[in-house]
């Protein structure tokens, strides 16, 4: 399969998913508590959440390892599907909630931004250098 196509399998369910969030949308929910359990309530969530999307794909893109280099340490010829999921949940899901969490983002430039720093971030830090 095409890195294109692989992309595009990825993004367009969460595309999907944040459209059908805008329309139902219900009254500004601004004052919900910060709580992980309460998190994806956020108003600018789903915002963070295909932000992150798009730089978890930018990372890969640019080489980052993801994380195929740490499950390498603990399962030598782990499937590409694991590892997906795996980077799909760490930079995406995980991303999203500490991007909304942290940031706290108001408007849509700042959800954008906090979606896009969380995997390229952490992407950077976990790659290590060729010797």
């Amino acid at each position: 399969m095409s890195p294109r196509r692989r992309i595009l399998i990825a993004i367009a369910p969460l595309v999907c998913l944040l459209a059908s969030h805008i329309q139902a949308q219900g009254p500004d929910t601004a004052g919900t508590s910060l709580h992980l359990t309460h998190m994806h309530h956020q108003p600018w969530f789903w915002e963070v959440l295909a932000a992150s999307v798009v730089g978890w794909v930018v990372g890969m893109v640019k080489g980052f390892a993801g994380t195929r280099d740490w499950l390498a340490r603990y399962w030598s010829n782990s499937p590409k599907l694991v590892t997906f999921a795996l980077d799909l949940v760490v930079f995406v899901f995980v991303g999203a909630y500490f991007g909304t969490g942290i940031y706290n983002p108001t408007d849509f430039q700042a959800a954008l931004a906090a979606g896009l720093s969380w995997p390229i971030g952490l992407g950077a830090l976990a790659t290590r250098e060729a010797p």
